[in-house]
């Protein structure tokens, strides 16, 4: 398990964890007030980062292949040693 991803989601409500996935694709702020948006994939060894995540979709995915599709509300998320945290309002696997 080492090899792989542990992705967190925290709500006001819950927290859900999944562990043992090789890549996290999240729907990222990419304009200075927070409006616009594209993707940010996330895999092994990815650098330390705090990102502005936008209402959209999560992908979470293990050998190609996807294991998770969410939809989330705006909030943030956080990459350090391998384990992605997000943080949102809402939460919702689709």
């Amino acid at each position: 398990m080492n090899d792989m991803l542990i992705f967190k989601v925290v709500t006001p409500v819950t927290e859900y964890c999944y562990e043992g996935c090789d890549s996290v694709r999240l729907s990222v702020s990419d304009g200075e007030n927070g409006k616009g948006g594209g993707s940010c994939g996330i895999r092994k060894g990815h650098e330390k980062s705090i990102l502005s995540l936008i209402e959209g979709k999560i992908y979470v995915s293990r050998n190609d292949e996807k294991i998770l599709e969410a939809f989330t509300s705006s909030g943030f998320a956080t990459v350090e040693d391998n384990t992605i945290t997000v943080i949102v309002d809402e939460f919702c696997e689709i």
